[in-house]
């Protein structure tokens, strides 16, 4: 998951796998797998170490090489940003309503 930002577009170089989030909230599911599946199990899921969906009110914060990229704290519904938020991208805060990922104002 990378919120807001991934549908917005970052330019072909940029390194998605050097991104780290930190979240602290609410979830619909917050399973760590254990580390004695074998090699084949964990390629065959998106991220081998933590099933995390935000679901409920949070803080997601997602950092590249220790700088903040995208902050958001307010609702989530399913791992999307959805309620009443606030998020902070790229500079611009966007504060209001978001529905299914989406910032309606």
């Amino acid at each position: 998951m990378f919120g807001f930002g991934r549908k917005r577009g970052y330019d072909e170089d940029f390194d998605f796998e050097a991104v780290t989030s930190r979240y602290e909230g609410d979830t619909l599911v917050s399973d760590y797998i254990p580390d004695n599946l074998n090699r084949e199990e964990v390629n065959q899921l998106d991220n081998p170490y933590h099933l995390m969906v935000p679901h409920g009110h949070g803080k997601l914060v997602y950092l590249l090489h220790g700088e903040v990229i995208e902050e958001y704290e307010g609702e989530f519904d399913g791992g999307l940003y959805h309620g009443k938020g606030r998020l902070i991208w790229r500079g611009e805060v966007f504060e209001g309503s978001f529905e299914k990922g989406e910032f309606k104002g």
